[in-house]
């Protein structure tokens, strides 16, 4: 982990540099895709109802955004893909991750990070529904992240002794969802959760 994180630190150095001597000119990142759905083409099929907590919380959405009307959660549909802002991510994929030194990192396309109460938070997605225009994830939350050196860069999990997952609903739309890829870092008993993009929120 160490290694990484100076090699990590080394590149940000070299890019500032050449920034400063205007070695290389700087560009405007492209703009992001505000494509944000949940996709398939043979996989899909209709919900079961057979979970009483998820049909709960998807009649609730229903209702939320129907003016209080009843719909049939069996007119839901269950999708393997979805994009969110243009990023792919795939359901009930295992969690792998790196866990020899030098080995390739390798994302974990069914791992997600977003915000709630001002801190991010991860989860990893069972499923992607949608009806509709309404499109969500339904997920099952990972233990509360540590950032041992007390800046986002670093953000671990404990496996050995895990803090308690956040007591949120598992049910997420897609559009509070970040657009960032995820790959693993197994270190012992830890998880090093190491985005492909963006920073984490940590709570005050």
């Amino acid at each position: 982990m160490a290694k990484q994180r100076k090699h990590c630190e080394a590149s940000i150095a070299r890019v500032y540099s050449e920034y400063l001597r205007a070695t290389k000119p700087v560009h405007s990142p492209p703009p992001i895709s505000l494509d944000t759905r949940c996709f398939d083409c043979h996989s899909s099929k209709t919900y079961d109802d057979s979970n009483t907590y998820v049909s709960g919380l998807l009649k609730l959405l229903t209702r939320q955004e129907y003016n209080g009307a009843e719909v049939d959660v069996r007119l839901w549909t269950v999708h393997t893909r979805a994009k969110i802002c243009g990023v792919e991510f795939t359901s009930d994929q295992p969690m792998t991750g790196v866990r020899k030194l030098n080995e390739k990192m390798n994302r974990c396309s069914s791992v997600v990070t977003l915000v709630r109460g001002g801190r991010s938070l991860y989860a990893w997605v069972i499923r992607f529904l949608s009806f509709d225009r309404i499109h969500v994830a339904h997920v099952r939350w990972l233990s509360v992240p540590e950032y041992p050196t007390g800046t986002p860069m670093v953000v671990r999990l404990n496996k050995a002794r895990p803090r308690p997952p956040p007591h949120e609903p598992c049910i997420v739309p897609l559009i509070d969802i970040d657009p960032s890829k995820v790959t693993i870092l197994y270190e012992g008993e830890y998880m090093y959760m190491m985005r492909m993009s963006g920073i984490d929120s940590m709570s005050a």
